[in-house]
């Protein structure tokens, strides 16, 4: 079968013939039916996170069951479902308290489409108790997307962020985990404030549910939030861009008591004035996807029309490299998604 294979870091990915994978005892096998492409996996092209290659990357995964192992339990074949790609061990001390993504072994363990082989293949095995079942109503391309953007911004708005419905919400960064954060967002009844540079991507923050959108490029971001909040500042805001621009922007945009949740990822060092935290008494913390729980949450929203796909566009396996670029060049307005 054929797999987007990653060799070498800042090197484009490879169209290899590999074997087919089979069934492991508690393990399944997907017919990939649909890998987002997510900006973690730019990061890990340019070696911000160690791997061992090659590696099919692609940890947003949906297919249909093609083949159950003798041990395995909860699928059949035919069945649809979306990887929950992190694994964490369900016995320390994190996973007992409901905290999976504390885990203590959590980055010794097989992650789909990060240590261990994902979506960017034709078929992908899969441990049985790492899948969600995906009601066949929910297309796959869509369903895969939930299987990292869906579950990062649910994450990081609903548990670490904590919204209420009576919060003014900025959800900083409006990619396709962004797109997710401001639906969520809405869903809870929390004003929801929009922000980024690109005007296509404000204006579908709008169509999804953001109550105003805000023009970073322009600066001053914390005047023209606090100007959507009858000068109080946000109550939360949610940067899924991660840069020392959007740190000091959401810092400055938050209300006395305010919450900031940090969920992008930058090799840069951020830094801030501890000052403001201590005189506006504020929250700072780091949000990194979320539990299997949290995973079939989201796909009840989606299933139950709550939750709209920011499914932009799809490729084929061998225009994966193409996609890449356009990510990195800021040109996606929500997911691009390939089709093994």
């Amino acid at each position: 079968m054929r797999a987007a294979r990653f060799h070498k870091v800042g090197a484009p990915f490879q169209i290899d013939e590999i074997p087919t994978p089979k069934a492991s005892a508690k393990g399944v096998v997907l017919r990939v039916k649909g890998a987002g492409i997510c900006h973690t996996d730019l990061h890990l092209q340019d070696g911000l996170i160690p791997l061992n290659m090659p590696v099919v990357l692609g940890h947003e995964i949906a297919g249909q069951v093609v083949e159950v192992g003798p041990e395995a339990t909860g699928f059949k074949k035919n069945d649809h479902a979306v990887v929950h790609f992190w694994n964490p061990c369900g016995h320390c001390r994190a996973c007992l308290q409901g905290h999976a993504m504390q885990c203590e072994a959590l980055w010794t363990r097989p992650a789909w489409g990060v240590s261990a082989d994902g979506g960017f293949q034709e078929q992908c095995q899969v441990d049985a108790e790492r899948l969600v079942s995906v009601p066949k109503e929910i297309p796959l391309d869509f369903a895969a997307t939930l299987g990292c953007a869906g579950i990062t911004a649910y994450h990081a708005v609903n548990i670490a962020g904590g919204v209420r419905a009576s919060d003014s919400v900025g959800i900083y960064g409006l990619g396709g985990v962004g797109m997710y954060g401001v639906q969520f967002a809405r869903i809870s009844g929390a004003q929801t404030i929009g922000i980024g540079r690109n005007p296509r991507k404000r204006e579908k923050a709008e169509e999804l549910g953001a109550d105003v959108t805000v023009d970073a490029s322009k600066g001053k971001v914390d005047e023209k939030v606090k100007a959507a909040t009858n000068g109080r500042g946000a109550d939360l805001i949610v940067d899924f861009l991660g840069s020392p621009e959007s740190l000091k922007s959401s810092i400055a945009s938050l209300a006395n008591g305010g919450r900031y949740v940090l969920v992008g990822i930058t090799p840069a060092e951020l830094g801030f004035n501890p000052t403001d935290l201590i005189f506006k008494e504020l929250t700072v913390s780091g949000s990194l996807v979320g539990g299997k729980k949290e995973q079939a949450d989201v796909v009840e929203l989606a299933r139950s029309g709550r939750l709209k796909s920011v499914v932009s566009k799809t490729m084929p396996l061998d225009k994966i490299n193409d996609g890449l670029s356009e990510l990195r060049k800021g040109d996606v307005i929500g997911r691009s998604v390939v089709l093994p």
